[in-house]
This record gives structure tokens, C-alpha cells and sequence, in this order.
């Protein structure tokens, strides 16, 4: 273990309110794609706008033929070895930009999903909830779910040109405001306003960021590793 990792370490063991902020890169060795490296979901110019509202709005086939084959990869796939380490830690509460579940299915909470999640969708006419999983079958035959009422189901992810939900927004500001120790994990720290978050963190607390890539908070923590995330949480368990 180096010197890094085993400070960390130490700051987890003493710490007595940690707050993690994940992004994509916890989700990756899942086997999800991230948004912006060079294989990302972002890659694929058919991709740019699949998150846009309103490019849902205009043609819903947009996000749909992209979902087509997400919904069942983020389905299929499981938490892994750094999801599981977060999940066996005490005092730690999650806020995560992912749209997927896994922190929650690996036993972690409270988590609070600052861009929405994919597990419901809502009728964009009518505003009926469903299990998404419900219109998995639809989906992956190449169409685009509708209510009984006629109107489009959108997943309660939060796309570009939506307000983030309040609750978990909230939630996760106070929760950095009670932060003795911030961990930024797997994200790069671009998208606002959760890119602000650890912003909210008292002057006292300690910023540790581990991510394959260099963040915009670097010179900020009192800790940076640049490594693979689910390596490090291996070697902190």
C-alpha cells in the first residue's frame, strides 16, 4: 500500500461524516461506458444529443434508440469491487451523478442521485409513474414506450435542459456542509452544478479526489490519486 492510499486510509478510519460524490468512472469497471473519454457515450457523434430535452421533446427516438441497448447493459450488469467498499464503510453518505443503481443494490445509503435515475419513468403527458423495467420489452423491440393516455415516458433521468431534483440536490448540499471528509470518486469534475458540490464542504474538512484523470479540483485536495478507482478501493478495504 503507498503512502497515498494508506493516509487515506487513516482519514476513513477517523473520519466521522464522509460524503462521497461518484460519477461515471465508479461505474465503468461494471462495465457502463463513461460520457467523455475516447470510447465513451459522448464518442459516437449519434450519441451528442441523447440526453438533450429537448431533443426528447422533438423525437424521443433520439434517447430511445440509444436506450435500446443501455437499459439492458445497465440492467445486466452488478456493483462492483468499489461500490461494495463504499457500501462496508460507516458514516458515508453517497451522492452520485450516475443514473444507474448499483450503489444502492451493493448496500449503500443514504444515496441521492443528483442527475435522476433510470429505475422509474414518467409520462410526459399525463405524468404517470412506471418501473422502467416495465417497458424494457418495448424499448428493445425498436419502439417508444407510451402511456394508455398517449403520452411519451421519459426515465426520471435529468436531462440537459431540466432542473436537478430538489430533494436529492438538497440533500447532498448538506450533507457536503456536514463533510469532515469529501471523497470524489471516478468523476471529472466538468459538469455543473453538481461539479460544485464539494464547494459546500467545511474549510476543516479533507478533499480527497481519486480519478483516472486530472480534475479542475486538483490543487484544492489535500489528497490526489490518479489511478484505477476500483484498485484503490480494493487496497483501502
Amino acid at each position: 500500500m503507498n503512502s497515498a492510499i494508506e493516509q487515506l486510509a487513516d482519514w476513513i478510519k477517523s473520519a466521522r461524516t464522509i460524503v462521497a460524490l461518484t460519477g461515471a468512472g465508479i461505474s465503468t469497471a461494471s462495465g457502463i461506458p463513461d460520457f467523455r473519454s475516447a470510447s465513451g457515450i459522448y464518442s459516437d457523434e449519434h450519441n451528442v444529443n441523447v440526453f438533450d430535452l429537448d431533443a426528447f421533446r422533438r423525437d424521443p427516438s433520439i434517447f430511445y434508440n440509444f436506450a435500446r441497448d443501455f437499459y439492458p447493459q445497465v440492467r445486466d450488469a452488478q456493483p462492483n469491487a468499489a461500490h461494495r467498499a463504499l457500501a462496508g464503510w460507516k458514516h458515508v453518505t453517497v451522492v452520485t451523478q450516475n443514473v444507474d443503481d448499483y450503489h444502492q443494490r451493493a448496500g449503500s445509503s443514504p444515496v441521492y442521485c443528483v442527475h435522476g435515475n433510470h429505475i422509474r419513468s414518467t409520462c410526459q403527458s399525463c405524468g404517470g409513474q412506471v418501473e422502467t423495467e416495465a417497458l424494457f420489452p418495448v424499448v428493445e423491440s425498436g419502439g417508444i414506450p407510451e402511456c394508455n393516455c398517449g403520452g411519451v415516458y421519459k426515465p426520471n433521468i435529468t436531462f440537459f435542459g431540466e432542473m436537478l431534483p430538489e430533494y436529492d440536490w438538497q440533500q447532498s448540499v448538506q450533507a457536503m456542509c456536514d463533510a469532515d471528509l469529501v471523497l470524489v470518486l471516478g468523476t471529472s469534475l466538468v459538469v455543473y452544478p453538481a461539479a460544485s458540490l464539494p464547494d459546500y464542504r467545511p474549510r476543516n474538512a479533507k478533499l480527497a479526489i481519486i480519478n483516472r484523470d486530472p480534475t479542475p479540483l486538483d490543487r484544492d485536495a489535500q489528497l490526489v490519486i490518479h489511478d484505477d478507482l476500483c484498485a484503490v478501493m480494493d487496497a483501502l478495504i
